[in-house]
């Protein structure tokens, strides 16, 4: 079947060859109008001339002055005019080119019997010229018939040259539609095929196609035309990409959820961000602002529209997953896209730093507490010393409250400028060297012995000698670590012994501290690591404790890259496990 874009070329070629058809036609109408026209006013000149010269012949007729006539016809000889006199009888007596005496009688002549003019004309051959003539004769009333005649080729020369123009115009013009035919099929039409071919791959985004620009014809500049547009259109789309690939790059990276809401609340675009606190149906086409089941939310949405001005507002959020509700700061800028009003929230998530801040609150709280208790008591001590006159036994009192409290309270700054000191190098590089733990539990043992002693508590080591381990550590973090463990085992737990075990894993390296005293309440577990917490407020403060032992514990196993577990039963004992990977980072 042929291709609409082939019936289209194709029109062209047949609109011209229907052209020269019809010129053709009218030509040829033309030419039977001319033919008719001339071959009348031939046989009105034939017929003037005719009876112009019987006119002049007529006296001499009249007075059989065959003489004159004669030569008077003579004037004819030679030219396509034939005049010849014919008397009453039909015998020729004058010619203009024969001799009459040799002619035979004419009056059996078609023109000479002709009584109807239009009859008088007739054309048939001559056998005394020996060729197609056209005759006319006129009688005379003295009964003479003077009759002329024309060569047919005078007359049909001109109409033959009239057919043989249209017949090479018809010729021409069939040649120019086959010769514009051929043209538009062999030339035209592949560059043709070739470049809508190509610019239907590129509108189906194939931008790579390669446009086959022809070295001569109609479509050259054309094509040259689409290949500069394809080369400046995939330039742009390639830039248009990069741009939107760097925009979602960015938009994507961003920390806080960013949404871009229409008017009606359906959410267009989303990051990340958005649904991993949202969920992933946010990301969804049609999804809309009231799915997120947070009525604050949808509220301020709903007003950063309507309201003539947008401040940003915190709001609580809670989703099935969350242990503790979220708080979300939400700021909101109008904005156009497409001629439509548009909405772009940005939602950030205040909850770490509100904790943060509570943390921070209740340490403030929790040191000042710590530290109003020794200070009380030396303030105490020193009114007592200085406004009551007191024995030598009544000082040394004084004195070793002093004593023990000025420790108590040198012990809580120093633990806090600690803890200060390991957060901060969290954040840090870590200058580690290779530490052996075994080497670390033996130190630890060894300053702690003086205190376990003292408490008449026994320190073992399982296995004994302790293996020879090594990780990427500070020696001085992790001896402290090991250290508090130990005084924590000793003072706190009412043990008779405390183990120090080492030992390794396929994946970990694990020191543990364990003692087999009172043992640890079950819901005291969870916050055994958070700073100033005690299990017992009252005994662990006349044991010395500060409330931060453990909680740098934690912060020195996390700054290694480990971590710190206890386990614990009421009435059998308690173990602190520190674990540290074997190819933790230095």
């Amino acid at each position: 079947m042929m291709k609409h874009r082939d019936l289209i070329l194709l029109t062209l070629p047949l609109s011209v060859l229907a052209l020269v058809i019809l010129s053709v036609g009218l030509l040829v109408a033309q030419f039977r109008a001319f033919e008719h026209a001339y071959l009348n006013d031939a046989r009105e000149t034939l017929s003037q001339r005719t009876r112009f010269i019987a006119s002049v012949l007529a006296p001499d007729l009249d007075n059989g002055n065959l003489a004159s006539v004669r030569r008077r016809i003579a004037y004819f000889s030679g030219l396509p005019l034939r005049v010849t006199v014919i008397d009453p009888r039909g015998e020729v007596c004058a010619d203009s080119d024969a001799e009459a005496a040799k002619l035979p009688n004419h009056a059996d002549r078609p023109e000479v019997l002709a009584e109807d003019k239009d009859e008088n004309f007739v054309t048939r051959y001559s056998v005394t010229m020996k060729t197609w003539l056209l005759y006319y004769a006129t009688r005379l009333s003295n009964g003479w018939t003077v009759r002329a005649s024309l060569p047919s080729d005078v007359v049909s020369g001109a109409i033959s040259h009239v057919r043989v123009t249209v017949l090479l115009a018809l010729l021409a013009g069939a040649i120019l539609a086959l010769g514009l035919f051929l043209y538009l099929f062999l030339r035209v039409r592949p560059h043709f095929n070739a470049l809508q071919n190509a610019a239907v791959a590129i509108a189906r985004g194939r931008l790579e196609t390669r446009i086959d620009v022809p070295s001569s014809g109609p479509l050259r500049e054309l094509a040259k035309a689409i290949d500069v547009m394809s080369r400046q259109l995939r330039n742009r789309i390639d830039e248009l990409r990069r741009e939107r690939n760097e925009f979602d790059t960015l938009f994507n990276t961003l920390r806080e959820p960013l949404l871009l809401i229409a008017h009606t609340g359906e959410v267009i675009h989303s990051n990340r961000a958005a649904s991993q606190l949202l969920g992933k149906a946010v990301r969804q086409k049609g999804f809309r602002i009231e799915r997120t089941a947070c009525p604050e939310l949808v509220a301020y949405v709903r007003g950063a529209f309507d309201e003539p001005s947008v401040t940003s507002r915190e709001l609580p959020f809670e989703t099935l997953t969350d242990a503790s509700p979220r708080t979300l700061l939400a700021h909101a800028v109008r904005m156009e896209r497409d001629g439509a009003l548009c909405l772009l929230l940005l939602l950030t998530d205040l909850t770490d730093l509100r904790r943060l801040e509570s943390i921070r609150s209740d340490f403030v709280a929790n040191v000042s507490h710590e530290i109003k208790t020794p200070l009380t008591a030396i303030l105490s001590t020193v009114e007592t010393l200085t406004e009551m006159p007191l024995d030598k036994q009544g000082r040394d009192k004084c004195l070793d409250i002093l004593a023990r409290q000025a420790r108590r309270l040198n012990d809580l700054v120093q633990d806090i400028l600690s803890l200060a000191a390991i957060e901060r190098r969290q954040g840090a590089p870590r200058d580690f060297i290779p530490v052996q733990l075994n080497t670390i539990a033996e130190d630890a043992i060894a300053l702690c012995q003086d205190t376990a002693d003292t408490a008449h508590v026994t320190i073992r080591r399982d296995p004994e000698p302790l293996p020879t381990l090594s990780i990427q550590g500070d020696p001085r973090l992790l001896e402290q670590a090991v250290v508090n463990l130990i005084v924590n085992a000793i003072r706190h737990s009412g043990t008779p012994e405390v183990t120090i075990g080492l030992s390794q894993t396929d994946s970990a390296i694990v020191l543990s501290v364990a003692d087999k005293g009172n043992g640890i309440p079950p819901e005291h577990l969870p916050r055994l690591f958070e700073r100033f917490y005690r299990v017992h407020q009252d005994r662990s403060r006349e044991n010395g404790g500060t409330g931060l032992g453990l909680a740098i514990v934690k912060h020195i196993a996390l700054l290694h890259g480990g971590s710190v577990s206890v386990k614990s039963a009421v009435g059998q004992g308690t173990i602190f496990t520190l674990t540290f990977p074997i190819k933790s980072e230095p």
